[in-house]
């Protein structure tokens, strides 16, 4: 069920459906995780390996040519965006602003009540090693 129509979602500055992105790509890969063999300690680990900017960085260019139009357009802006804080040591800032686009899209997935297409998109976004 949509929180809002996909026109105000839009419409949202990039940096907010990136905050609400950032919980959402952190619920898929924990409940992804909850269904595996591992003790919670690993779970947890698995977790804050995944939902990291380098990492979603690389989830990113597994999915861009996958992307609508509109998608396209909100991982641009969230892309060419400028946190107002400075970028974690352990991503570039190229990283770092691939990491909030791909959060960015998550979020506007999520608000636009499109949750199967942000499962989708993450379990393609996922490389294996």
């Amino acid at each position: 069920m949509p929180l809002m129509d996909k026109q105000a979602a839009y419409q949202l500055p990039a940096l907010r459906l990136a905050f609400i992105g950032d919980t959402i790509c952190d619920l898929l890969v924990r409940t992804e995780l909850m269904f595996s063999s591992a003790s919670i300690k690993e779970m947890h680990a698995r977790a804050t390996g995944t939902v990291n900017a380098v990492s979603q960085a690389t989830m990113l260019d597994a999915i861009q040519h996958l992307l609508t139009e509109d998608e396209a357009d909100i991982v641009k802006r969230a892309r060419n965006s400028h946190p107002g804080h400075s970028i974690p040591q352990a991503a570039s800032r190229e990283e770092y602003m691939k990491a909030t686009a791909f959060e960015a899209l998550m979020g506007y997935l999520y608000l636009t009540g499109q949750m199967r297409r942000a499962q989708t998109l993450f379990q393609l976004s996922r490389v294996k090693e």
